[in-house]
Formats: structure tokens, sequence, C-alpha cells
């Protein structure tokens, strides 16, 4: 947890960093601090003052909104190469969601005026930047419409697939996250997600050892998420 990622000479950078010339690497190595953050340790709070753009360059992160009753709505799991609280650069000067470390994390955290600048200086490194909130946008849709529209099967069976997604083919993601995880993504009970995955075991739509879940019938579990 110890290793220092220099802006420089770091192979892990997002795909924006790639558009910085040296003189630009230098100036955003300038400007950050990296933390390390233990497994459960909170890295922003959700209405909190952002002072700063979060960059992690390791671990896993759990992006979740704060509702009313004390109820959570995690929308995505963030890995090395992705950032935290881009929109308080030019919106709200504050943190729209929570965020939590799910495994050890090293963060980068960057000054906001100097993420700012390079964004108004460097039209390739806005454009990276643009393309990313792209994605960012049609996973934030999708989880929408997975919650409004759909039944409590199609919710599991979405959560099921993006966490089985490409994406993630370098984790072994659920030895980070518990049942409790997947009900909160759904946005059902704790008690309706265990009864639907060990459905979805008697099917043999998928496989349940441990905290582990593998998906053995790949069309069967898109065909329920299609038709919610």
């Amino acid at each position: 947890m110890s290793d220092i990622h220099n802006c420089i000479e770091c192979k892990i950078g997002s795909n924006c960093f790639n558009k910085l010339v040296l003189a630009e690497l230098e100036f955003i190595n300038e400007k950050k601090t990296q933390i390390a953050y233990r497994k459960g340790e909170n890295l922003c709070k959700q209405g909190a003052y952002a002072s700063y753009v979060l960059y992690v360059a390791s671990g896993l992160v759990k992006l979740y909104i704060e509702n009313t009753n004390n109820k959570f709505t995690n929308f995505k799991i963030l890995k090395a190469g992705e950032f935290i609280g881009f929109a308080s650069v030019f919106g709200e000067n504050i943190y729209n969601y929570s965020a939590v470390a799910i495994k050890d994390a090293q963060i980068c955290l960057i000054e906001k005026e100097g993420i700012r600048n390079l964004i108004e200086s460097n039209s390739a490194f806005a454009s990276e930047i643009i393309k990313g909130y792209s994605k960012d946008e049609n996973i934030i849709i999708e989880r929408l419409k997975s919650v409004s529209y759909k039944q409590m099967n199609g919710r599991i069976a979405d959560v099921i697939l993006y966490l089985s997604s490409e994406k993630f083919n370098n984790e072994d993601l659920y030895k980070y996250i518990t049942r409790k995880d997947i009900a909160d993504f759904a946005c059902i009970s704790n008690e309706s997600t265990v009864k639907i995955l060990a459905e979805f075991k008697n099917e043999n739509i998928i496989e349940l050892e441990g905290k582990n879940i593998k998906i053995l019938d790949l069309e069967k579990l898109k065909s329920i998420s299609r038709h919610g």
C-alpha cells in the first residue's frame, strides 16, 4: 500500500492522461496527493464539499447514493484508471454520491483547478473525459431503467450480468462484495435477493459457491434481464 505513482511513469493511467505532453504530466503530478485507503474506508461523502477529483490508481471502489431512512443504492464499482467527482469541476462544489473502498486502494487526490486547466487547454484530453462521461451516463441510465421498470428477477439478473462483465475479468469481484451489496444494486431487500439467487441456482442458471456466483446459462440470464 506504500507504492507512490508518479504521473510521468504511471503505467495504469486513464486514456485521457495519454493525451498529455510531458510538461502537462509534470503539472498534474504537482497538483495531486496520493493516499492509501483500506477496505471499508470512505473516500468521499455525498453532499460534502468537493475539493478534489479522485483518481483510482489501484484497488476497487463502490459508488452509492444515500437515500432517506438510511437506505443505499449502489450504482457502480470503479477499478484502477477511473475518476470520482468530475462533475464538481464545472458543476456544484459537492460530491453527488458517496464512495467506499471495497478493496485496499491507492487514490490520487487531484486539485480541481489543475484538472480544469487541462480540460480548457488540451482538447484531446477533454475529448477523452467526455467519452468517459458518455459511458458513465449510459451505465446510470441502464441502472435507472432496471430499478424503475423491471421486476425483482430482472433486476438481479442485471446485477449479476454487470458484476460478471468483461470489465471485472481480472478481479475476483465477489470476494469483495456481499449479498447486501447485490441487493442495494437491485434496490430490493436482502431477503428477496437471497431467495432469487437460490431460485436461479435451482434452475441451473447460476452456481453458488460461498460468496462467488458463476453464470451457467448466460442466454437464460440475459432473457430474464430483457423481459424483466
